[in-house]
């Protein structure tokens, strides 16, 4: 009788069936949807949805679906030279069966704006950095000013030799962009962050703001 007591409670707490998490594994670039194969996953593991939108001069949905594993839950990352030209990853995740079975999240998502003004520009079909012809503003207050060279294949399966300047989120600055789904990067040939200067106060406003008086 105590043998089936303690059977009766193991199977009550669900710790003798062994089941583990499935999830929807798959990837799809090009596509806000994607569904893939079930899959079961490690213990401790999440069901991950990986969402990409990215533009180059046109915009593009990529998804991919697995196991969440070694990666970070609900965090995001991007990058951004202007409305054209940008690049945005985020994962979702979640804890019941079968449960990242939707669509990208990307659509959704949007920016405030409020950050550093950084040096922007953009040419492809070149390694040689471009020459910032403009500033941009950045969308978060925590970005930094970045630039990158190199050779990316899209999600429309074309491969390009570009260069940019623009504005970077954390993440995305200590990022080897290995878990893009549609954009893949081929190479990197330079690649630099870097925090932008506080804009300088003048002499007049700052004299006021410490009390030593404008003058007249």
């Amino acid at each position: 009788m105590k043998t089936i007591g303690v059977v009766l409670l193991l199977l009550f707490f669900g710790l003798s069936t062994g089941e583990k998490l499935k999830c929807y594994e798959g990837q799809c670039p090009n596509s806000e949807y994607c569904k893939g194969e079930v899959t079961e996953c490690p213990e401790g593991s999440s069901c991950m949805t990986i969402s990409e939108k990215s533009g180059f001069n046109h915009t593009y949905y990529s998804t991919k679906k697995r196991c969440s594993m070694n990666l970070e839950c609900n965090s995001s990352m991007y990058a951004y030279v202007n409305a054209d030209v940008y690049f945005d990853l985020a994962y979702d995740c979640c804890d019941n069966d079968l449960c990242n079975n939707g669509t990208n999240i990307m659509t959704n998502i949007t920016y405030e704006f409020n950050g550093p003004e950084c040096p922007a520009c953009v040419s492809y079909d070149t390694l040689e950095l471009c020459k910032p012809v403009t500033n941009t503003i950045c969308r978060s207050k925590t970005d930094f000013c970045a630039y990158l060279v190199g050779r990316v294949k899209k999600p429309d399966g074309v491969e390009t030799k570009f260069s940019v300047q623009g504005c970077m989120s954390n993440q995305s600055c200590n990022s080897d962009y290995s878990q893009a789904v549609g954009y893949r990067m081929k190479s990197i040939s330079k690649y630099k962050c870097w925090l932008p200067k506080p804009k300088h106060q003048s002499k007049r406003k700052i004299r006021g703001i410490l009390g030593y008086g404008t003058g007249n």
